[in-house]
């Protein structure tokens, strides 16, 4: 009996060989499947529905059949195992019914920078928050270095290192003979998202912090050394300018964690933002 259902439905069935908009089964990524009510499984690409008439369905070989809507059970996709890309455009999909197309997703421009050594000089200017800030300490030049590796998978980077910066505070005053300065040594970690010449990231130094201060009243002077955790969050981009050689432009902000002088009643901490110009040096 299913032998005879199976022929009376192909005879119902008309098959034509495709014309000169001929489609390439194989070159598409996704099937349509047509299940009939005898059991019978269509894959191709549906180019013609009728709602309620008929559907047409190209299938690998280049020919075109004609299903009667009537004996449709089920309509889905499934992927194309042997498909092979045409085309470098080709993957979000356009749905219009059972019809749809598909194309690759687009990708990100390949980084122009590859996995390697990083040595990062850079000059910050340091405008003082806090307890500086209300003190109305004078903005600082702060040089610094990182020196670390960074390991690319894709567009995305991971580094890892070092972190050296030095603040020379201006004290506030037109004749003041106190000085004070801070040298950070911390470990440092970086996210980067890198697209074509153009570099976005994220970073985190932790360390020490060692705060020195000279502080001279009348006739006495007091000296106070501290050490302290100290903290950078960061984050900037950087152009690639040649081969070698990246120009960056960030900022970072430095929480007080650590404290500058023990001498006084209350304990104060360093804490200021910074806009850091340098360089991304690649080896």
């Amino acid at each position: 009996m299913k032998r005879l259902i199976t022929s009376a439905l192909l005879a119902l069935s008309t098959t034509a060989h495709a014309d000169e908009r001929e489609i390439d089964v194989d070159a598409l990524p996704y099937l349509d499947v047509v299940e009939t009510s005898d059991g019978s499984v269509w894959k191709g690409v549906l180019v013609e529905q009728t709602p309620n008439v008929q559907y047409k369905i190209a299938i690998a070989g280049g020919s075109v059949h004609v299903i009667k809507a009537a004996d449709v059970v089920k309509l889905t996709k499934v992927a194309n195992r042997a498909y092979r890309a045409a085309s470098p455009t080709a993957a979000a999909p356009t749905t219009t019914g059972v019809v749809a197309s598909y194309d690759r997703p687009p990708s990100l421009p390949k980084p122009e920078v590859q996995s390697g050594t990083r040595i990062e000089p850079e000059l910050a200017f340091v405008f003082p928050s806090g307890v500086l800030g209300d003190a109305q300490f004078p903005t600082a030049v702060a040089p610094g270095v990182r020196v670390g590796r960074e390991q690319l998978w894709g567009n995305f980077g991971l580094t890892g290192g070092g972190h050296m910066r030095f603040v020379s505070w201006s004290l506030p005053g037109p004749d003041t003979k106190d000085a004070m300065w801070t040298l950070e040594t911390h470990l440092y970690g970086r996210t980067a998202l890198h697209i074509g010449p153009a570099t976005m990231y994220l970073g985190l130094t932790l360390g020490l912090d060692t705060n020195y201060v000279h502080a001279v009243m009348g006739t006495k002077s007091a000296t106070n050394t501290t050490v302290g955790v100290g903290v950078n969050l960061q984050t900037g981009i950087s152009i690639v300018a040649t081969p070698v050689l990246s120009l960056e432009l960030g900022g970072d902000y430095h929480p007080g964690t650590d404290t500058i002088s023990d001498l006084a009643a209350t304990p104060t901490s360093v804490s200021y933002w910074g806009l850091r110009i340098g360089t991304t040096i690649r080896l």
